[in-house]
């Protein structure tokens, strides 16, 4: 149950974890199960004392943004959620299939700009899928947390956030946050990028030329560049012919330009 990812291999970076359920079925696909999911991320990120920056919960997938300092601390984490929902179900349902893909993908995250568009789009998940017109909407997700409007058992390290983005405050980043999602709906920016699930890394060339050096062992890496709106754009690194979903597989859903 959600073991280590062979890409989490270092500390001290912010990472973006994704875990599929298995074969795509639909789980947690009820609140109560979403509500459960939630609470024992908030209880595994306080015992296995992981900062958590950001998540949304869906009914197929979830994503967790965390800064690592202890891979094996976040496998706890993710398991201790996973596994406890997945039990829920099993006693309900009599259902012993598996409910979650093994292991889950994770994408390091450079800090500054490129982890605030992470969070973004994250929070922006479910306005993709066409579920909800805001993030405010859905409350499995983080947008509540970073814009001030939960205020009891949050799940989101502020401090360690705050390190992570510049912002001298929360008041000061809640503001800059939730106008950068309004923006993000106003303009349509809201296609799915394949870059925040599929790739090693996100950040600048430099970023990345630094993450591609610490994975040399592996199969050749690619570096690619996407120009997005910004002052510098977006490059990623991934492996070719390994997709999320196996770590071995030979997939390749990363489009070529």
């Amino acid at each position: 149950m959600a073991r280590v990812t062979r890409y989490l291999h270092q500390s001290g970076f912010v990472y973006r974890l994704t875990h599929r359920c298995h074969e795509g079925r639909f789980f947690p696909r009820f609140s109560k199960e979403r509500d459960q999911y939630r609470e024992w991320l908030r209880i595994g990120a306080s015992r296995h004392r992981v900062a958590v920056l950001g998540y949304a919960i869906t009914s197929n997938h979830v994503h967790v943004v965390a800064d690592v300092e202890d891979r094996h601390a976040v496998a706890d984490m993710m398991r201790l959620a996973a596994g406890v929902v997945a039990q829920g179900r099993h006693r309900r349902k009599g259902d012993e299939d598996s409910m979650w893909e093994h292991p889950y993908h994770c994408t390091r995250i450079e800090d500054g700009r490129h982890l605030l568009n992470c969070l973004r789009y994250v929070d922006l998940n479910m306005v993709r899928a066409g579920k909800v017109g805001h993030p405010r909407q859905w409350r499995w997700c983080g947008y509540d947390e970073l814009t001030g409007k939960r205020k009891r058992y949050r799940i989101v390290d502020q401090d360690r956030l705050l390190g992570r983005t510049g912002f001298s405050s929360m008041r000061e980043f809640s503001g800059f946050y939730a106008d950068s999602i309004e923006r993000a709906l106003l303009d349509g920016g809201l296609e799915r990028q394949v870059w925040w699930t599929e790739a090693v890394a996100v950040g600048s060339k430099e970023f990345i030329g630094d993450v591609a050096k610490t994975c040399s062992y592996r199969r050749t890496l690619e570096k690619r560049e996407f120009p997005l709106s910004g002052p510098a754009p977006t490059w990623i690194v991934h492996e070719p012919g390994v997709g999320y979903g196996s770590d071995m597989e030979q997939k390749n859903s990363l489009p070529r330009r």
